[in-house]
């Protein structure tokens, strides 16, 4: 990736703390427009979405140069290690995975609907679903993270990354994704797809 993730302690008055997550942009990354223009669509777009399911931005700011993005603190595990975890035991039952599942489509959908001032949809797609970008907390609650590739096709969000351009992983792109061709809210789901077959499964669909 463009950034690192560091555990950090927000403190207030009278005592008051309050773990959160500061991600900052590589240094040898910051000097470069277009990763920085990166790092803001993400803190951008991904502060708009207010969901239970999705990792809630804090804060952006910077300093010495060094631009960072405050987020939740997620006491968890990304989806991939959970999985890799459970196949020594047999795999991930199927009535926990596919609420794994329908909690990160919950969280995708609030992305895919959120809309501008003017209440039009602004068209978000996140682009990178994967399992390593679905964050499970230790008490079960499920985590959409990492929107520093997302595209929206409001001029709102020029910032974002722009048709034409591969970004995410190959694994789990749509063939319309993969081909550089427009997309829009089903590229996301298609990739969620694959993610639950590989809960259930154990294995890839597309072996090619």
């Amino acid at each position: 990736g463009m950034a690192v993730v560091w555990a950090a302690r927000m403190k207030g008055t009278r005592g008051f703390q309050k773990t959160v997550a500061v991600k900052t942009m590589l240094p040898e990354l910051s000097e470069d427009p277009q990763f920085e223009e990166m790092f803001l669509a993400e803190a951008g777009l991904a502060s708009r979405i207010k969901h239970p399911h999705v990792c809630e931005i804090l804060d952006l700011g910077e300093q010495d140069g060094l631009i960072y993005i405050v987020m939740e603190w997620i006491d968890g595990e990304p989806l991939s290690q959970l999985a890799r975890s459970a196949r020594q035991k047999g795999g991930v039952p199927i009535l926990i995975a596919l609420r794994l599942v329908l909690n990160a489509a919950l969280g995708l959908h609030a992305a895919h609907e959120l809309k501008d001032e003017n209440g039009k949809l602004i068209g978000l797609v996140h682009r990178d679903v994967s399992p390593q970008n679905i964050l499970v907390t230790y008490d079960g609650v499920v985590k959409i993270v990492d929107f520093g590739v997302a595209k929206a096709s409001s001029e709102l969000a020029n910032a974002a990354t722009k048709d034409g351009q591969l970004k995410g992983k190959v694994p789990f792109m749509s063939p319309e994704q993969a081909l550089g061709k427009d997309i829009d809210r089903r590229t996301d789901v298609f990739a969620l797809g694959i993610v639950l077959f590989q809960l259930i499964a154990a294995k890839h669909p597309f072996r090619g």
